[in-house]
């Protein structure tokens, strides 16, 4: 004889040990879901905290750029009409310095070489044109038509330009004044 252990299928013959392990799966699943839901409920909070603070910096990101850039405009405002209100004040102590940054020593240097032994500059009267151009008027007393025309072929080798007479006459003494106007452009 064989002995065999008799294997009961009926789970519902023995209501109070089937009772025991349902009981034990239910709270086994009750308690994996509440500690899911806890945990994804403490998630979702600290989720929808950081997403409510990164909303409220991109906002005040947004109102930050929307006031620099009224700043900008109204900087940018000021600074055109201040560049209209100046610019007479700015053009005038830019001229001054131009004119105090002008060679002179240069310049009276190159007219010098330009003169002929024989000649002598009578008056000078020098204006500045614009950034390195001065424009002279100047009469020269000159011995003869050839001094006259040395001094006027000595210019042009010195690179002045808009060489002009614009008048002649005789002295006393028998000098030939001529009335040059020429401009000179300095080299920067």
């Amino acid at each position: 004889m064989i002995n065999s252990r008799h294997l009961n299928v009926n789970l519902a013959s023995h209501r109070l040990r089937n009772r025991k392990f349902f009981f034990l799966v239910f709270s086994v699943l009750v308690v994996l879901l509440l500690l899911t839901s806890f945990f994804a409920g403490k998630i979702f909070i600290r989720y929808r905290s950081e997403a409510q603070h990164a909303k409220a910096s991109i906002r005040e990101t947004e109102r930050l750029i929307k006031d620099t850039q009224r700043d900008e405009k109204g900087l940018t405002l000021r600074i055109n009409e201040a560049v209209k209100r100046d610019k007479s004040r700015v053009d005038l102590v830019n001229s001054i310095i131009l004119k105090k940054s002008f060679s002179w020593i240069e310049f009276f240097a190159d007219l010098e070489k330009s003169l002929p032994d024989s000649s002598y500059i009578v008056s000078l009267a020098p204006s500045l044109s614009d950034d390195s151009k001065l424009r002279l008027r100047l009469k020269v007393a000159c011995l003869s038509v050839n001094d006259l025309l040395k001094l006027i072929d000595n210019l042009v080798a010195l690179e002045f330009s808009n060489i002009r007479i614009e008048g002649e006459t005789q002295n006393d003494r028998g000098l030939l004044i001529s009335e040059i106007s020429v401009s000179y452009e300095r080299t920067i």
